[in-house]
């Protein structure tokens, strides 16, 4: 491999000196070439010896090896870390806010899937990808914190099977579990804070976890789920026909896009009483089904809120591309490390 690095540039030094208290002298060292050499290779396979190549002058590799697999340091200080130099930037500049109106947050959790190739990899299982079917991969449960100024990652969970949990002898927790722990583990820094998921993580669980701590929330629901609406027990695709049909249908624009949508109160069992917000695109057959406890926001407010949670999709997206996933590394807790340490990167004001 070509060796393009011969050190460690003033000026990312400077932005790295902010994490030097959570790491001894030696690790802060292998920090900066970990992350210099992770934003070099982009989205090539990452490995101990790859990333050690990348520089002019290569470092003892085994220096590095326990860097990954033998950490004595905390990787989840490193996102929180990143979270609060934004924030600090970000205050900077302050959005101005009515007095009479809450200072609000959000955080999105979802799942990502990162294509392995061998099943003797640590917690390497076969998980379904949207994209790609069921694949041998490695599961990460994330949240993102975002406002509407910044998007940054803010916890990351690593899945894996009973049996893959039974064979490294840790306890096996299912993704609903892990996404409350992401929940619990929360520490707001605005008045209100508001959760986004998809439909795998509409359950009481979670919601039960948000409603503990005074989150609000919001998320997709299936079209098979039972609701109660006027007294009377149907699903949420037979509500669809009925609204449809009574022509209770709005047009709403957000965002330059028009969208066909309808709001109504309905209770749903182990949840309680929510709204049901159906919307689908202007010029498309997709159709979308949203469960909230956002009961006094109108159906644009509703909208409006509905699309925040694409942005954890766009963050995988974008993370993928700078290389999250890419590591060719055996231990579960390597792969976790690289995960934390690639996401990092992964930020935006």
């Amino acid at each position: 491999m070509f060796r393009i690095l011969s050190g460690i540039p003033s000026r990312l030094k400077n932005l790295f000196a902010l994490f030097k208290p959570h790491f001894t002298k030696p690790q802060f060292n292998n920090f900066c070439r970990t992350e210099l050499a992770l934003i070099s290779a982009a989205k090539k396979e990452h490995d101990i010896k790859s990333l050690n190549n990348l520089f002019i002058n290569k470092k003892d590799q085994s220096t590095l090896n326990r860097f990954f697999t033998n950490p004595k340091w905390t990787p989840k200080n490193i996102l929180t870390q990143a979270k609060q130099i934004l924030l600090k930037e970000t205050n900077k500049h302050p959005t101005p806010i009515p007095k009479t109106q809450k200072t609000i947050e959000h955080r999105s959790i979802d799942d990502t899937v990162c294509k392995k190739y061998s099943p003797n990899t640590e917690m390497a299982c076969y998980n379904h990808s949207s994209t790609q079917g069921n694949i041998l991969s490695h599961d990460y449960v994330t949240s993102i914190y975002h406002t509407n100024q910044i998007k940054i990652p803010d916890n990351i969970k690593l899945y894996g099977n009973q049996k893959k949990c039974e064979q490294k002898n840790t306890p096996f927790k299912t993704k609903i579990e892990l996404a409350c722990e992401i929940i619990d583990e929360h520490e707001p820094v605005a008045e209100q804070t508001i959760m986004h998921w998809d439909s795998w993580y509409m359950c009481r669980e979670v919601v039960e976890h948000c409603k503990t701590h005074g989150y609000r929330w919001i998320g997709d629901i299936k079209g098979n789920r039972i609701i109660y609406f006027g007294g009377e027990r149907l699903n949420v695709t037979d509500l669809y026909d009925r609204l449809r049909s009574e022509g209770r249908f709005v047009d709403v624009c957000v965002g330059g896009e028009i969208y066909l949508a309808c709001k109504v109160i309905v209770y749903v069992p182990e949840v309680g009483e929510v709204s049901i917000l159906i919307n689908a695109q202007m010029g498309t057959s997709d159709v979308h089904f949203l469960c909230s406890d956002l009961v006094e926001l109108s159906v644009f407010e509703l909208v409006e809120m509905a699309l925040l949670r694409h942005k954890i999709e766009e963050f995988h997206k974008e993370a993928k591309g700078m290389g999250f996933g890419e590591y060719r590394f055996h231990q579960s807790e390597a792969a976790l490390i690289h995960a934390h340490l690639a996401l990092q990167r992964t930020q935006s004001i």
